[in-house]
C-alpha cells in the first residue's frame, strides 16, 4: 500500500513539473476532438471556435479559473480547458489490420467503419438486440444498394415522392 501511495505521489509530481515547463508563447497541440475555444474562462462562455486533434495553439498562460488556459488559436484569442492541450503533437494516423498506418481522415472516408458490419460484427453484438437489428438493417441496405442501378433509384425516389411535385 505504501508503494502505491509513493508511486501515485511521484506521478503527480512528475505531471505537475511537466505543466510548469511550458512558457507563455510556446506552441501546444489540441488532443481532443471538438475542443471548444471560448470567449471567457468559464464553461458557459461563448464558443468562438472549435478545434480538432493536431491543431496548434499558442499558450498564453493559465487563467485564475484553474481548469482554463489562455490560448491563441485560429487567429483568435480565447480560452480552453487544460485537458484539451498537450505539448506533443498527436499522431494523425491509425493502425490498420496489416499494421500500416493510415491518416484518420482517409480512414473515415474509406467506409472502413461499415466494413465491420459482417457476420463477425453480428456475433460481437449478440446480447444487444438494438445493435444486431441496426447491423442487419445496414447490411441489408448495402446489399440492396449494390444491386440497384442509379436510374432505378432515381425512378423509385420520383415515384415515392409524387414525381418531385
Amino acid at each position: 500500500m505504501r508503494r502505491l501511495i509513493i508511486g501515485l505521489a511521484s506521478m503527480a509530481l512528475l505531471g505537475s513539473s511537466a505543466a510548469l515547463a511550458v512558457k507563455s508563447g510556446d506552441t501546444l497541440y489540441v488532443k481532443t476532438k471538438d475542443a471548444k475555444l471560448l470567449d471567457k474562462a468559464e464553461p458557459k462562455g461563448k464558443v468562438i471556435g472549435v478545434m480538432k486533434p493536431g491543431d496548434t495553439v499558442t499558450w498564453k498562460g493559465a487563467d485564475a479559473n484553474k481548469p482554463f488556459h489562455k490560448v491563441e488559436a485560429q487567429g483568435k484569442a480565447g480560452f480552453t480547458v487544460q485537458q484539451n492541450l498537450t505539448p506533443n503533437k498527436p499522431s494523425a494516423e491509425v493502425a490498420t489490420s496489416d499494421g500500416k498506418p493510415i491518416d484518420q481522415e482517409a480512414f473515415k472516408s474509406s467506409g472502413a467503419a461499415t466494413k465491420a458490419l459482417s457476420e463477425a460484427g453480428l456475433k460481437y453484438g449478440e446480447g444487444n438486440p438494438d445493435l444486431v437489428t441496426l447491423s442487419k438493417g445496414i447490411m441489408t441496405a448495402e446489399g440492396i444498394a449494390a444491386k440497384v442501378e442509379p436510374q432505378e433509384a432515381t425512378e423509385y425516389v420520383a415515384k415515392s415522392t409524387g414525381g418531385g411535385k
